[in-house]
């Protein structure tokens, strides 16, 4: 974890003002705010707390990302992306599919590897060749898609393997760590039951509580609602807003508008690889700057709106012999 000599602010709830990096941003031309990338920032030498907090990451800074490019073959999917989240802010990254939100929660733990730019993540240089990559990943918990859970292993197990094998617990410690997790999201009567017994809905809480066991700084949640059923929902949005009132630094890729006008301390709409706008949740969400982010966001709060195909004309059209 990262430390400082100052004593960390109290970090705010859900709503209140927090000082989270510059208020609204807003690209002219659909490129990057300011007009297009930023000459690429080649990756330092830090990979220790101490070092980064001399290198421009501030003791407030979870994660600080500088023009990060990544691409798939001749598809670059990021292009030039600069971020800053700040300990104990929830950022809510929104924009369409292929837009570049879950390759670039993926970069932030080196689940995919940028070709340029510069990733800090609570005092680590991600990007930094010599990174120990194990001892970033222990700081970080993401939540996935589709669970990832082993379906081999109990729900506890699922909950204690991370804590034993890479944290090094003793056993006893990392079970009464993760049954309180379970307690936490309201599964903990299902400890010893195997993931193909869960509801989906349940399974994404007990991914939850497993990535908290490790006790991460900065969650990640990679559209944690996308694969489940409506009725579920609602509880697993649930247990991320107590989260966000628990003080955790969050980053989420979502398409559930009202959480993140109501949870989010800041949206970032991301369209073709770039930041397009951001700003405080409710300014975006509710008054849009850019033209793209109003069309997008008309089409995900108003998806009945739009003008249906026209009924081809059979009038015409001739009959099938019976």
């Amino acid at each position: 974890m990262s430390t400082s000599a100052a004593s960390p602010a109290p970090v705010p709830g859900p709503g209140e003002p927090r000082d989270s990096g510059p208020a609204r941003s807003v690209s002219e031309n659909g490129t990057t705010p300011g007009g297009g990338p930023e000459p690429t920032v080649p990756p330092g030498p830090v990979a220790t707390s101490e070092a980064a907090s001399t290198s421009g990451t501030g003791p407030e800074t979870a994660v600080r990302v500088r023009g990060l490019h990544k691409s798939y073959g001749e598809l670059e999917v990021l292009r030039g992306i600069d971020l800053d989240v700040v300990a104990g802010e929830v950022v809510c990254l929104i924009g369409p599919s292929g837009s570049g939100k879950s390759t670039l929660l993926r970069c932030l733990n080196l689940l995919e590897t940028p070709q340029a730019g510069s990733i800090s993540v609570d005092g680590f240089t991600v990007t930094d060749p010599d990174l120990d990559v194990d001892a970033m990943r222990r700081r970080v918990g993401m939540v996935f898609q589709q669970f990832n859970l082993f379906p081999h292993l109990s729900v506890l197990e699922n909950c204690t393997m991370a804590q034993v094998k890479v944290l090094k617990r003793p056993a006893a410690e990392a079970r009464r760590v993760a049954l309180a997790n379970l307690r936490r999201v309201g599964l903990s009567e299902k400890a010893d039951q195997r993931p193909a017994q869960l509801s989906g809905g349940q399974q994404q809480r007990v991914a939850i509580a497993r990535a908290l066991s490790v006790d991460p700084d900065l969650m990640l949640f990679d559209e944690p609602t996308s694969a489940l059923d409506p009725e579920t929902v609602g509880d697993v949005l649930s247990i991320m807003r107590g989260l966000a009132a628990d003080g955790m630094t969050m980053l989420v890729v979502t398409h559930e508008m009202s959480f993140a006008r109501d949870v989010a301390d800041r949206v970032v709409f991301m369209d073709g690889g770039v930041v397009v706008e951001q700003g405080p949740a409710r300014e975006v969400i509710g008054s849009p700057q850019h033209q793209r982010t109003r069309t997008f966001l008309s089409r995900v709060l108003n998806p009945t709106t739009g003008a249906a195909p026209e009924a081809p004309d059979t009038s015409e059209a001739p009959t099938t012999p019976a």
